[in-house]
C-alpha cells in the first residue's frame, strides 16, 4: 500500500464547484515535477523507518513526479512502478486523489511547507478524504513527508544570471480591467518611469507564500525560479524554470498612483492576476490574485483562503567590475639608466673571444665580478711563453666596462687596469672602445 502511493502523479479537475484555473495547474506541474525523497512515512498511526522504507518500499527512498505520473523503484524486485494521481490544486486543503494499481481511489490532502511536500491520504473499504494531516491509530490514513532532491542529471550552477528581459505582446485594451476607477488620478510620465526603473533589474526570490502556505528557498530554487532568480525588465517579468530550463514570460502594468500601488499580470494564457506592490528598503513585497476572477488586494497578506499569493523578493546588487590593476609607474630617467645598466651587466656576463695582430684573447666574465682571461700570442717571442693568463675583478658602470688584474702569469700585468666604453651589445656580439678611441669586437662563445 506504502509503495503504491508513492507512486502516483498527475493534475486534472476533481469534480467540485472550486475549479483551478490554468495557471494553478501550471504552477501545480511545476512544483511537483522532479525527483524527490521520501523523507519520512507514518501509516495508521505507525511511523515506518528511513531503512525499512529504503530497503523494502522505495529504492533509496527517491521518487520521480513527471507527466502526470509518479515513478519509483521497487528495492527488493528492481520493478519499476508508474502510477497516476489527479489534483485540485483550488481546493482547501489541497485535494489528491491517488489511483492504485488496482484502479482505486485513495483520496488524499496535500501542501507544500517550507522545502517539503506533504501527503495524507486515506486507504480502506470507504476511505474518506482527511481534512488535516495526521495519521492517527484506526484513522487509516498514511502520510507522507518528501523532500525535492537533485536531479543527478542536471547541472544547475549559483547565482546565474537571467537574460534580460525583452518587451512582451500586446495585450488588447479590451481584456485588461483598468488599474483605476473612474475620477481617479492617473500616474503621471515621471511616476511610470520612476517605478519602472525601481522594478528593474535581477531579483532573488525571499519566500513565497501561497494561500497560507509558505514555500521554501530550496523549493522555490528547484522548481520555480532557477537559482531564486527573477528579472524584470520596462514592460516583462521573467524566470528560468530550473526543471526545464525553459525562459517563462509574463507582461505587467502598473499604476503607482494608487495606494497601494497596483499592479496587473497577464499570463502566457492571457489571463490577468490584479495585485499590488511596495518598496521596502531593497526588498520588493508583490500581493497577487491567483485568478482573474478575484478582486483585487487590498493588503500585503495571503492567508489560508484568500485565493492570494505574496511575494518578497530582493534586488541582487550587479558584481562590481573588476577593477583594472593600476599601471606601475614610470621610473624615473635615475631609474631607467640604472635599469639600463644592469641589462648591459648581465649580458656581459659569459664568455668571449676576441683576436688582433697580436694573436687572441678569451675572456670569462663571471656573474660574481671577477673574470679571468688566456692570450694566446699569434708570434712567440724568444724566452717567452707562448700564452699569458691573468684574472681579477671587473664592473660595469656609465658604460665603461672596467678590469683590473690581480693575479697573472705576466709579472708585467700585474696592477694593470683595462677600460673599454662598450658601444653596442647583443646576444654574440659586443663592440667596445679603447681609450685612444680603438675599436674592438668581441664574439661570445658561451
Amino acid at each position: 500500500m506504502m509503495g503504491l502511493l508513492l507512486t502516483l502523479l498527475g493534475i486534472v479537475l476533481i469534480q467540485d464547484d472550486v475549479k483551478p484555473t490554468a495557471t494553478e495547474l501550471r504552477r501545480a506541474h511545476q512544483m511537483l515535477a522532479g525527483p524527490w525523497t521520501v523523507a519520512s512515512a507514518t501509516d495508521d498511526g505507525d511511523t515506518v523507518g528511513a531503512d525499512i522504507l529504503r530497503r523494502k518500499m522505495v529504492k533509496d527512498g527517491r521518487v520521480v513526479i513527471k507527466n502526470r505520473t509518479i515513478t519509483h523503484v521497487n528495492p527488493e524486485t528492481g520493478e519499476t512502478l508508474v502510477n497516476a494521481f489527479t489534483i485540485n490544486p483550488a481546493k482547501l486543503p489541497r485535494e489528491i486523489n491517488l489511483i492504485s494499481i488496482d484502479d482505486r481511489t485513495l483520496p488524499g490532502i496535500f501542501k507544500f511547507e517550507g522545502d517539503e511536500l506533504v501527503i495524507c491520504f486515506t486507504d480502506g473499504q470507504r476511505p474518506e478524504r482527511p481534512t488535516d494531516f495526521e495519521s492517527k491509530p484506526g484513522s487509516s490514513r498514511v502520510v507522507l513527508r518528501l523532500k525535492t532532491a537533485a536531479d543527478k542529471k542536471a547541472t544547475v550552477q549559483p547565482d546565474v544570471e537571467v537574460d534580460d528581459v525583452v518587451e512582451t505582446k500586446e495585450v488588447p485594451a479590451s481584456t485588461v480591467s483598468p488599474l483605476r476607477s473612474a475620477g481617479a488620478p492617473k500616474a503621471t510620465e515621471a511616476e511610470l518611469r520612476r517605478d519602472r526603473d525601481l522594478l528593474g533589474g535581477l531579483w532573488r526570490i525571499l519566500s513565497i507564500q501561497d494561500d497560507g502556505e509558505t514555500l521554501g528557498t530550496e523549493l522555490i530554487r528547484q522548481k520555480i525560479a532557477e537559482n531564486g532568480l527573477l528579472r524584470v525588465g520596462s514592460r516583462g517579468v521573467s524566470v528560468v524554470s530550473p526543471t526545464d530550463e525553459q525562459k517563462r514570460l509574463w507582461a505587467y502594468r502598473i499604476d503607482p498612483a494608487t495606494s497601494p500601488k497596483e499592479i496587473d499580470l497577464i499570463t502566457q494564457f492571457d489571463t490577468i492576476l490584479k495585485g499590488i506592490y511596495t518598496f521596502e528598503g531593497d526588498q520588493l513585497v508583490v500581493c497577487t490574485t491567483k485568478s482573474e476572477d478575484e478582486p483585487r488586494p487590498m493588503v500585503f497578506e495571503a492567508p489560508v483562503g484568500s485565493r492570494r499569493v505574496l511575494y518578497t523578493l530582493k534586488t541582487v546588487k550587479p558584481e562590481p567590475a573588476a577593477a583594472r590593476p593600476a599601471a606601475p609607474p614610470q621610473p624615473t630617467p635615475e631609474e631607467q639608466a640604472r635599469l639600463r645598466e644592469q641589462k648591459i651587466r648581465d649580458m656581459i656576463v659569459g664568455s668571449w673571444s676576441m683576436t688582433d695582430s697580436r694573436g687572441s684573447l678569451v675572456t670569462v666574465f663571471r656573474a660574481d665580478g671577477t673574470f679571468s682571461s688566456t692570450r694566446t700570442l699569434s708570434r712567440k717571442r724568444l724566452f717567452e711563453p707562448g700564452s699569458k693568463s691573468f684574472n681579477g675583478a671587473w664592473t660595469f658602470g656609465q658604460s665603461r666596462l672596467t678590469a683590473r688584474v690581480s693575479g697573472t702569469t705576466d709579472p708585467n700585468l700585474l696592477g694593470y687596469s683595462y677600460t673599454g666604453r662598450i658601444q653596442s651589445i647583443g646576444e654574440d656580439t659586443m663592440v667596445a672602445a679603447d681609450l685612444n678611441g680603438g675599436l674592438r669586437t668581441f664574439r661570445k662563445l658561451r
